[in-house]
C-alpha cells in the first residue's frame, strides 16, 4: 500500500520517558484500501443456531393400567409436540424443559414413548407396561324387596351401575329402569316385566365394562289358581264373592252412594246387596275350610275403570258383576261332584239372581230378563269358568287374577 509518512520522529528519553508512536494518516486511494482491509478484519456473522435433540433419561412409574399419569425426564423436552405410547397418540403435558407428563390411554398396549420436539425424536430405552384396566363391568349386590309381582317396581344395589344401559328379568327387558345417585352410590328402580315367568328370576345388568348378574329376586306369580275338584268349584264360587264384597265394600265409600238418602230404596236395596255379598264370601270361606281343603288367598282388587260418584257407572259394574256371578254358578254347576256343594252353589246362584234382577230394573226397568242373559228356551245363559274369568280379572289386581285351568 502506498502512504507518506509525515511524522517518524523518534525522540528517546535515556532517563525514564516514553517513546512517541508514530501516526499514519491515509489520504485518496490509500484511504479506500485501508477501508477495505479494516473491513476485512471485523468479526464474521454467527453460524445458524441448531436446538437439540430431546433425549428420555426416565419415566414413572414403569407400569399403569389407562388412566394413569406417567411422568417422563430428560433434556430439551420444552416445545414437545408428540408423545407416543408404543403407536398411540397420548393427551399430555409440558411441566418444563426437562418434564413432560402424560395420561394412559385406553387402547394403549405395552410400548415404548416415542417423543418428538423441535429438537428431533427421542425414542425411550424401556418398555412403559401398561396394566389390564380396573373392571367396571357393573355387579348386583341386592333388591328390594326380594320378591315381586310382575309389574311392581323394585330397587337394585351394586357396583358401577351409573353406566348400566339395559336390564333383564328372566331374559326380558324391562321398559322402566331409573337410575338414582346419592352421594356417589347409584341404585336403579326398574319394573319387573308383566311377561316376566314365576320363581327364582335371573337379572341381568349390562353396561360398557360387561355385565352383572343375580338371582336374588323371586317373581311371584301373576295369577292365582284355584285349585281342582270340587274344592276348586268352592274356590272359584268364593274368588267371585270376594270380588263382589269388595265391589259394594268401595261403593259404600263413593259420593253417588253417601249421597242417597238414608232412607231411600236404592240405599236400602244397595245396603241388602252389600250385606248378602259379605254373607256368601265369608260362608264359602267357612265351608272350604271345614271341608279340609285351604281357602283361596285374599284378593286384591282393581276398581280403577269404575266411577264411584256416578250412578250409571255404579250400576252398571253392579249388573256386569251380579250377570257374571248368576252365569259363573250355573257354568260351574257341572264340575261339581258333591250333592252338598252342588245344593250351597244352587242356593246362592238363585240370591244372585234376584240380585241382577234388582240392578238392572233400576237402571231400565222391566229388563231383568233381557235376551243377553236368558236364551229362547227361557234359560239364564250359562258361562264357563274360563269365560267368566277373562271378566272377573279385569277388576283383580296382578297377583290376584283367577287361573281356573284345574277345573277342566
Amino acid at each position: 500500500m502506498a502512504f507518506h509518512l509525515l511524522s517518524s520522529t523518534i525522540e528517546e528519553n535515556t532517563v525514564s520517558g516514553p517513546s512517541r508512536r508514530s501516526f499514519l494518516r491515509y489520504t485518496g486511494a490509500s484511504a479506500v484500501a485501508g477501508s477495505l482491509w479494516l473491513a476485512s478484519c471485523t468479526k464474521k456473522d454467527d453460524p445458524a443456531v441448531v436446538t437439540p435433540p430431546p433425549t428420555i433419561a426416565s419415566f414413572t412409574p414403569a407400569s399403569g393400567m389407562p388412566g394413569a399419569t406417567v411422568t417422563v425426564t430428560g433434556t430439551n423436552l420444552g416445545g414437545t409436540t408428540s408423545l407416543l405410547l408404543g403407536t398411540v397418540a397420548t393427551t399430555f403435558t409440558v411441566v418444563n424443559a426437562t418434564t413432560v407428563t402424560f395420561t394412559v390411554p385406553a387402547a394403549a398396549q405395552t410400548g415404548a414413548l416415542v417423543l418428538t420436539a423441535p429438537g428431533g425424536t427421542a425414542t425411550s430405552g424401556g418398555s412403559f407396561t401398561v396394566l389390564p384396566a380396573a373392571s367396571t363391568a357393573p355387579a348386583i349386590t341386592g333388591f328390594s324387596p326380594t320378591s315381586a309381582l310382575p309389574e311392581a317396581s323394585v330397587t337394585l344395589t351394586g357396583t358401577n351401575l351409573a353406566s348400566v344401559t339395559s336390564l333383564t328379568v328372566n331374559g326380558i327387558a324391562t321398559t322402566t329402569l331409573i337410575k338414582l345417585t346419592v352421594n356417589g352410590v347409584t341404585t336403579i328402580s326398574f319394573t319387573v316385566p308383566p311377561a316376566a315367568t314365576a320363581g327364582a328370576a335371573t337379572v341381568v345388568v349390562t353396561g360398557p365394562g360387561g355385565t352383572g348378574t343375580s338371582m336374588g329376586l323371586t317373581v311371584l306369580p301373576s295369577t292365582v289358581s284355584v285349585g281342582t275338584g270340587d274344592a276348586g268349584v268352592l274356590n272359584y264360587a268364593y274368588a267371585l264373592e270376594q270380588l263382589e264384597a269388595a265391589f259394594y265394600t268401595q261403593l259404600r265409600t263413593g259420593s253417588y252412594y253417601t249421597g242417597l238418602g238414608s232412607n231411600s230404596a236404592e240405599k236400602l236395596a244397595l245396603n241388602d246387596l252389600y250385606y248378602h255379598e259379605v254373607i256368601h264370601r265369608d260362608f264359602l270361606k267357612a265351608a272350604i275350610a271345614a271341608a279340609g281343603a285351604t281357602p283361596l288367598k285374599d284378593l286384591t282388587v282393581d276398581f280403577t275403570s269404575i266411577d264411584f260418584s256416578s250412578r250409571s257407572s255404579v250400576l252398571g259394574a253392579a249388573r256386569a258383576f251380579e250377570d257374571l256371578g248368576v252365569a259363573a254358578y250355573a257354568g260351574a254347576g257341572q264340575f261339581i261332584s258333591s250333592p252338598a256343594y252342588l245344593l250351597i252353589a244352587g242356593k246362592i246362584a238363585s240370591v244372585e239372581a234376584r240380585h241382577a234382577a234388582l240392578i238392572r230394573d233400576m237402571l231400565t226397568e222391566n229388563s231383568f230378563v233381557g235376551s243377553d242373559i236368558v236364551d229362547s228356551n227361557s234359560l239364564e245363559m250359562a258361562k264357563v269358568p274360563s269365560v267368566v274369568v277373562a271378566v272377573a280379572n279385569t277388576f283383580l289386581a296382578i297377583g290376584s287374577k283367577l287361573d281356573v285351568s284345574g277345573l277342566v
